[in-house]
């Protein structure tokens, strides 16, 4: 008899999902509370629940924050770019102990997009889904007496969203043949329903724009998201403007670069993968951030020209951090005028939210000229109800990563879906 148990569904950090078979035991995530989060970070009894394996969706903090908890018993699975992202992280804040974790072939399992495999009596199939993580996944569990399909996080507005549906109904349902009866959901945007959904191509369009009309680009963004990099990439090298960073955004950013080649489909490198998404993640043109760095050779025309000198020439697109050692590196090209763009969320700025960031506010407000582009990582209300009506959970729905539960009720979904409903798993 399967077993489903859900920790912290009501709130959008820390979530944790526990599936029992007869046999097996296997956990979805095991993250930390978002910043400003009222309540400590759940305390698990490894113990007690005697967890076989833990199954990371992706790498942020919230999903997989809390992975040196893990006992050493259990086995961990997730995908090459999340274990190479993570094992970045660690390197640079020379974090031992994860870096020994994650270096543990025993132990560490890296999963491919659409190879099932086995804990015990539990059959586990990850897909690739579209989020602000290059490599967000959604997992379905096949039990000896039910399917159970959890999203994880995931939207439709990013570079690769809109397979999404086509993706459920072909692989997951296989248009009806294959029964899908529990459906945990994340329901991140039912508490932020009137927050505009910028699509990653509409700030492509408006990437472009700006800069045409501005050559000098300081972008605040997370080095770990893809898309966002790989949108100001893409209208930076549209325009001839090369992107520079600092040596762990770079070494984040072939991470990506190699993903998109077909890596982590387990595709041979040297045929094209189906999904091939090499266009918008190829990241050819970018550089660490050195302007004093004397360049020998500069397009075979050129000799002993400055980094600075040819930045200063072509223009640039810098990823900074808002923090106070990123400064000088405006300041070093004020005379520029430079434009600042925030894009990230922008509840890190409002002093009413509890996860207001002050000192992201006072570098903000210590910079000359600020825009604001970003891109939600989460489904909105319409893709929500979309992927409920497409997996048509023959049993119930679960939702979970939400503050605003009771929303899912008045979704555009059919009658007999909605009563399907459930809050406690």
């Amino acid at each position: 008899m399967t077993d489903i148990k859900v920790y912290n569904g009501n709130q959008i950090g820390g979530c944790i999902t526990v599936v029992s078979a007869s046999a097996g035991k296997v956990m979805i995530d095991f993250g930390a509370n978002l910043p400003g989060a009222e309540e400590a970070d759940l305390t698990f009894d490894w113990e007690a629940e005697r967890v076989d394996a833990v199954l990371f969706t992706h790498y942020h903090g919230d999903h997989i924050g809390r992975f040196k908890e893990i006992p050493r018993s259990v086995s961990v699975y997730m995908s090459r770019v999340t274990r190479q992202v993570m094992t970045t992280i660690a390197k640079y804040t020379k974090d031992a102990e994860s870096l020994q974790i994650l270096q543990d072939d025993t132990r560490v399992h890296e999963i491919r997009a659409a190879e099932s495999f086995a804990v015990k009596d539990i059959r586990i199939t990850p897909y690739m889904v579209d989020h602000s993580a290059y490599d967000a996944c959604m997992y379905l569990l096949e039990t000896p007496d039910k399917a159970i399909l959890h999203t994880g996080d995931f939207r439709g507005h990013g570079h690769r969203g809109n397979k999404l549906i086509k993706m459920i109904e072909t692989y997951i349902c296989r248009h009806g043949k294959r029964k899908v009866d529990v459906l945990l959901i994340e329901g991140t945007m039912l508490s932020r329903l009137t927050e505009k959904v910028y699509s990653e191509a509409d700030m492509l369009r408006d990437c472009i724009r700006l800069f045409e009309e501005h050559r000098y680009v300081f972008l605040i963004c997370s080095s770990t998201n893809a898309d966002t990099l790989a949108t100001f990439y893409q209208a930076a090298n549209r325009n001839g403007i090369k992107m520079f960073a600092n040596p762990y955004v770079c070494e984040q950013i072939s991470h990506f670069r190699e993903a998109a080649a077909g890596y982590w489909e387990g595709r041979n490198r040297d045929r094209k993968p189906a999904g091939d998404y090499r266009g918008i993640y190829h990241f050819k043109y970018v550089y660490p951030y050195a302007p004093e760095k004397v360049l020998h050779t500069y397009g075979g025309l050129e000799k002993d020209v400055t980094q600075e000198e040819i930045m200063r020439r072509e223009g640039f697109c810098i990823v900074i951090k808002a923090d106070e050692a990123y400064k000088k590196w405006i300041e070093r090209f004020r005379d520029l005028d430079p434009v600042v763009v925030y894009s990230m969320w922008e509840g890190y700025l409002k002093p009413e939210h509890k996860a207001y960031n002050e000192k992201y506010k006072e570098f903000l407000d210590s910079c000359d000229h600020v825009q604001y582009m970003h891109t939600s990582g989460h489904a909105t209300a319409k893709l929500l109800a979309e992927v409920i009506n497409a997996v048509e959970p023959a049993e119930c729905i679960y939702p979970i990563h939400t503050e605003n539960a009771k929303e899912l009720e008045h979704l555009n979904i059919k009658e007999e879906l909605r009563h399907r409903i459930r809050y406690e798993a």
